[in-house]
């Protein structure tokens, strides 16, 4: 709770404009990439406990502007992690089937849609069905709400913008053992979004599995990977190297 509230409470002065994202290169014959919390850097996920341990390709700080003031950079934030993160699977001679994409929170924005680019695996944990009813609905984003209305921004600019990038919208081409993780207490996810969630993943990808913590935001990603969950049990079979040129 204590580290949730403060990563996730009002910072009115954060740069919420930059589209810079830090990309953490792990085991180059890994088979998992990692999308982190907003605001969240690697040092302190690592020592929470929330990065995977076993068969890291890549971990991803999300850029800023993942939660911007101004809907086109949520965009242009969303897809540089995205682009970024198909490079490196291509370098590293990786199949989409033989991929495991993790998203936590705010990084599942990246995490889903690049999933369901490529057809790969999905572990979405505390995650949400709509990033613009989030962010008009969350408290962690209430600072950024307020900033958005200040440039003269309403909620329908962001319900445009986002149209195609939702959680919801990138579920069909999500691989097999695709899992999502809810969280029963999460105080940063409000409970139509989570709800809106679990009824899509039911009617669009009804083999998944969907998982329940009784905790709240942070508490249920530390729970998830302490169970392991983030990782099926077909993923824990390390891939054939390939030839590398």
């Amino acid at each position: 709770m204590l580290l949730g509230h403060a990563f996730f409470k009002e910072q009115p002065d954060v740069d919420d404009t930059s589209t810079e994202f830090r990309r953490i290169d792990g085991d180059p014959g890994g088979t998992t990439i990692c999308c982190l919390p907003w605001r969240m850097p690697f040092k302190l996920a690592t020592a929470a406990g929330l990065v995977p341990r076993r068969q890291l390709l890549a971990c991803y700080e999300m850029p800023q502007a993942i939660v911007s003031s101004e809907p086109e950079l949520c965009i242009r934030a969303l897809n540089a992690v995205v682009d970024d993160a198909i490079r490196v699977m291509w370098r590293a001679r990786l199949a989409p089937e033989q991929t495991l994409v993790v998203g936590l929170s705010i990084g599942n924005a990246a995490a889903t849609v690049l999933a369901n680019r490529i057809g790969a695996r999905l572990c979405s944990i505390a995650s949400a069905d709509r990033g613009d009813l989030t962010l008009w609905e969350s408290p962690a984003a209430r600072h950024i709400k307020e900033k958005a209305e200040a440039k003269g921004f309403a909620l329908g600019d962001f319900t445009q913008a986002l149209v195609g990038h939702h959680t919801i919208d990138n579920l069909e081409n999500l691989g097999a053992g695709s899992r999502f993780i809810v969280g029963l207490r999460d105080e940063f996810i409000p409970e139509p979004r989570r709800a809106g969630l679990i009824d899509a993943v039911t009617r669009t990808l009804p083999a998944a599995e969907i998982a329940y913590v009784d905790a709240g935001h942070i508490g249920t990603m530390m729970e998830t990977m302490r169970r392991g969950l983030v990782e099926p049990q077909e993923v824990h079979l390390a891939r054939a190297s390939a030839p590398r040129s």
